[in-house]
């Protein structure tokens, strides 16, 4: 869905565009900016703010079909605006219980076209992960969702490598890990030198221990220091005392 465009924008996205240029904020919009090294452009909306404009283009209980989805996304997200690619990250984790299996190409696009780490967690976290915890249910779904997105790790794409590791952090969060893939996954990434990859190694170790401290345990003694110290601090970091002392020895 994201690579097709519309010329003509839907009428909610131009009451959006209305809507964002009467709150900018200049100021913050450059700060905003500076702080994601991103060439979009920015109104300089807070979370609250946009949150806000966002319900009151898409009220709580409005329900958008394949269609309207579709274009109104695309239209958003390819804007070249900052705050209109999280409007289209909104919906779509509003809507992600109606996203089929092979809208995962499309995410995968769509992480290759972020440019900071909020747009890509909202589509790893928000959409897929918790697409990945509905296909959970269908063995042939759910090997065809962590399957693919098990090969993310080796793409060339920083951010879309971040994905393939936080596609677990909602399965983690409820116990139910898909520890056929995550382990290998995570494991494969522990060589990187980027700060992203090494926080959300840590990051869902942490929300892993949770539910799974033994395993998590065993994992950082196995992989030892080939962990970075900020992925080991991270994922120790809500291990029981006596299996965290056997981390970080303290």
């Amino acid at each position: 869905m994201p690579q097709q465009h519309n010329a003509f924008p839907d009428e909610r996205i131009e009451r959006i565009r209305a809507l964002l240029h009467e709150h900018s904020d200049p100021q913050h919009a450059l700060f905003h900016r500076e702080y994601h090294k991103s060439q979009l452009i920015f109104h300089g909306l807070r979370a609250p703010v946009l949150k806000q404009l966002y319900r009151s283009v898409f009220p709580a209980r409005s329900r958008l079909d394949e269609d309207e989805l579709s274009g109104i996304v695309n239209q958003l997200w390819h804007s070249g605006c900052w705050e209109e690619t999280m409007l289209a990250i909104m919906l779509l984790e509003r809507h992600q219980r109606q996203l089929p299996l092979d809208y995962i190409a499309s995410i995968l696009a769509m992480t290759r076209e972020c440019e900071g780490w909020a747009q890509l967690d909202g589509l790893a976290c928000g959409v897929l992960s918790q697409m990945a915890l509905r296909f959970d249910a269908d063995e042939e779904l759910r090997r065809q969702c962590y399957g693919d997105v098990a090969a993310w790790a080796e793409d060339s794409c920083m951010w879309t490598r971040r994905a393939s590791i936080l596609v677990h952090i909602h399965p983690a969060r409820q116990a139910r890990l898909a520890e056929d893939y995550c382990w290998d996954t995570w494991e494969s990434r522990l060589h990187e030198k980027e700060f992203f990859i090494r926080k959300a190694i840590g990051w869902v170790l942490r929300e892993a221990s949770k539910q799974y401290p033994q395993q998590v345990h065993d994992f950082l003694l196995r992989v030892g220091d080939r962990a970075s110290g900020l992925t080991r601090r991270e994922g120790a970091r809500n291990l029981p005392s006596q299996l965290r002392i056997g981390i970080l020895g303290k």
